[in-house]
């Protein structure tokens, strides 16, 4: 009987130990993910943020050219038919 006891118990354990591995299983998955959505996330901000840096560069040289308002014009639309 005592034999019993013990089987059923081992066999309860084991079922319970089986089934958290799945749910951490499933968790960690879960967990990787949502870091690489934040590492994709955080690349692409870093990545405007690099354009943004380099249009005002720019803007920063053409303030320093002393340019009329005609040749600005030129310039911005030449700008909206390269996007």
């Amino acid at each position: 009987m005592d034999l019993l006891f013990i089987l059923i118990g081992a066999g309860l354990a084991i079922f319970v130990i089986f089934v958290s591995f799945k749910s951490i299983g499933a968790g960690i998955a879960a967990k990787s993910e949502i870091n690489r959505q934040k590492d994709k996330l955080k690349s692409d901000e870093i990545e405007k943020e690099e354009e943004i840096e380099k249009e005002e560069e720019v803007l920063d040289k053409l303030k320093n050219e002393n340019l009329t308002q005609e040749e600005l014009t030129k310039i911005y639309e030449d700008l909206k038919k390269k996007k």
